[in-house]
This record gives C-alpha cells, sequence and structure tokens, in this order.
C-alpha cells in the first residue's frame, strides 16, 4: 500500500522551499519554483549541503 498526500502549492522561491523544509525538518521538499513554474525538489545532501531537482514536461 502507498500512502497518497496532495496539497495546494503556490509558487515560491529556492529560498522560501529551504526554509520550509528546514521548518518542517523533513530531508526534501516539494514546490512549484517561482522563477521556471516547474515542479521541484530541494533536499538535503550528506553534510550541509542542499541539492535541487527540477522536472522538465517537454
Amino acid at each position: 500500500m502507498v500512502r497518497e498526500k496532495s496539497h495546494a502549492a503556490a509558487p515560491m522561491t529556492l529560498d522560501t522551499a529551504l526554509y520550509e523544509m528546514e521548518l518542517v525538518g523533513h530531508d526534501f521538499f516539494l514546490f512549484v519554483d517561482k522563477e521556471s513554474e516547474k515542479p521541484s525538489v530541494v533536499y538535503r545532501r550528506r553534510g550541509y549541503d542542499y541539492g535541487v531537482i527540477s522536472l522538465d514536461p517537454d
């Protein structure tokens, strides 16, 4: 069984997404990038680095 969850996603900046990720205490945060308007995920890498993955639907 897979748990599913959906929520409204207002576009936000990468900095805001990082803040929200730290606020909820997760290792990743799914968001819509305000500049590119693409679905993106910011995530914590080993150590204290971060990464971001963006989807390109084309």
